[in-house]
């Protein structure tokens, strides 16, 4: 059966690359979406059997896209696509219902390769990452359970925080998000209450280090 995939990434000549190579592979790619709101709404659209989600987008980054798609349509397989290795943000992925991770700089080896074994179920990872996920007897083990700051902050929260970050400002963040700006404004409060930040730079600092939104 042919594979149905999307691709989300908000560089161009990275969608425009992964499509050509999928195309040869004589994979199907249905649409592509240039941050993870057009990726949300195009998954529920379209129901493909991948998503290939790159993690550092605009407007809501692949991490929380990745949970509202799998809450959303469950059968939907995600493949994170993105240039950080750090266990941290690879954690936060898995967390979210991706069933793999591939780093953009080995992406056109590995892609092909992962879109098969997520099809049968299986969980794909990087290579050159997976190491930091396996014990000295060779054993997979697993994220340890301390919990994140930003776990403190809800879903809706996370989305305001990456748009504050990525300085944009109150009326536009109300409209993005389809809420009013007194609702923005409450949540910026319960933010800085949350994570004792109260001002933007701290919030920015912030969001850059726990990877909610990215530098490059």
């Amino acid at each position: 059966m042919n594979t149905r995939v999307i691709i989300a990434d908000d560089h161009a000549i990275i969608r425009e690359g992964l499509k050509s190579l999928l195309e040869k592979k004589g994979v199907s790619v249905i649409d592509i979406a240039k941050n993870g709101r057009e990726a949300i709404d195009l998954a529920i659209k379209h129901r493909p059997d991948i998503i290939m989600m790159d993690i550092s987008m605009p407007d809501l980054n692949g991490v929380e896209a990745t949970a509202v798609i799998k809450r959303e349509v469950p059968n939907i397989k995600v493949i994170a696509l993105s240039m950080h290795s750090s266990k941290k943000i690879i954690d936060k992925m898995f967390a979210s219902g991706a069933s793999g991770y591939i780093l953009k700089e080995t992406a056109f080896d590995e892609l092909y390769d992962a879109i098969q074994e997520v099809s049968k179920g299986n969980f794909y990872l990087s290579p050159s990452i997976a190491r930091m996920y396996i014990d000295s007897q060779g054993n997979m083990f697993t994220a340890g359970h301390d919990i994140p700051k930003s776990n403190k902050i809800s879903k809706k929260e996370r989305e305001v925080l990456q748009l504050v970050a990525e300085g944009e400002k109150t009326r536009n963040i109300a409209e993005k998000m389809s809420i009013s700006v007194k609702t923005v404004e409450v949540h910026r409060r319960n933010i800085m209450k949350k994570l004792s930040i109260f001002n933007i730079a701290g919030l920015t600092k912030f969001a850059i280090k726990e990877g909610i939104v990215s530098l490059e």
